[in-house]
C-alpha cells in the first residue's frame, strides 16, 4: 500500500473510532409532571394479637407527590460473553443523572430516586439493582429485595414505574410521567459528525501540503 493510502485509511479509521464513541450517548432533560408523579410507602407488619384476640391493623399507605427534574441518559454499552469472553454483547443502556427531585416527605422513611441502570428494548426499557441484571445469563444468584422499574421514553414523553422493597414487610411504589424539556435528538450535539468533519478536513490540509511541495519542486 502506497504511502498516501496507508494515511487515508488511517484518517478514516480515526473518523470511524471516533464517530462510534460520540455517537453511542444521548442525554434529554425532562421535567417531572407533579400532577401524574406519586411514590407510595406501603407497611404491612404481621399483625400482633393481645389475649383476647384483639389485634392491631396495618398502618394505611402514604402517598407523597414528586416534582423536579432529571437527565435521561441512554448510551451504547458492552459486555464480555459469558460464552465466549473473547467476544462482547453490545446493548442500550438508559440511566438517570443531575437528578433534582423534590420525594415530598418519601426521603425522610428511607425512599430514594432509582441510581441504578437499566436495559432499553425499543422506546421501553426494565431496570433492577440485581447484580447480575446486565449479566444475560453468565450469573446466578442475586438479590433478595431487589429495587426495579419499568418504563417508556420516545425522546418527549417520559413514564416510569417502579418498586423499591424496604425489607420485608415495607416497599415503595412509585410512578413519574415527565416530559422533555430538550429532546433527546437536540440536546448532544453530534461530535461524530464533527470528527469525521475535522478528520476531513485533516486529510484535505495534508493534501494541501503535499501538493504545495511538488509545485515547489
Amino acid at each position: 500500500m502506497s504511502p498516501r493510502r496507508r494515511r487515508a485509511a488511517r484518517f478514516a479509521a480515526v473518523a470511524l473510532a471516533l464517530g462510534a464513541a460520540s455517537a453511542s450517548s444521548q442525554a434529554a432533560l425532562v421535567k417531572i409532571d407533579a400532577s401524574q408523579s406519586s411514590v407510595t410507602f406501603t407497611s404491612n407488619p404481621p399483625p400482633i394479637c393481645d389475649p383476647f384476640g384483639n389485634c392491631s391493623t396495618p398502618p394505611a399507605p402514604q402517598t407523597f407527590a414528586l416534582s423536579g427534574s432529571f437527565d435521561v441518559v441512554r448510551e451504547v454499552a458492552s459486555t464480555p460473553s459469558p460464552y465466549d469472553p473473547t467476544t462482547s454483547i453490545y446493548f442500550t443502556r438508559i440511566s438517570f443523572d443531575s437528578v433534582s427531585v423534590d420525594l415530598g416527605g418519601a426521603g425522610a422513611l428511607g425512599f430514594s430516586f432509582p441510581s441504578f441502570a437499566g436495559l432499553v428494548n425499543g422506546t421501553g426499557f426494565t431496570g433492577s439493582d440485581d447484580p447480575c441484571f446486565f449479566s444475560f445469563g453468565g450469573c446466578s444468584g442475586g438479590g433478595l429485595f431487589n429495587n426495579t422499574y419499568t418504563g417508556d421514553f420516545d425522546g418527549h414523553t417520559f413514564f416510569l414505574s417502579g418498586v423499591s422493597p424496604q425489607g420485608f414487610f415495607d416497599s415503595f411504589t412509585y410512578q413519574i410521567v415527565a416530559t422533555a424539556v430538550v429532546p433527546a435528538a437536540t440536546t448532544v450535539p453530534e461530535p461524530g459528525t464533527l470528527a469525521c468533519v475535522a478528520v476531513a478536513g485533516a486529510g484535505w490540509v495534508a493534501s494541501r501540503r503535499r501538493r504545495g511541495r511538488r509545485d515547489i519542486q
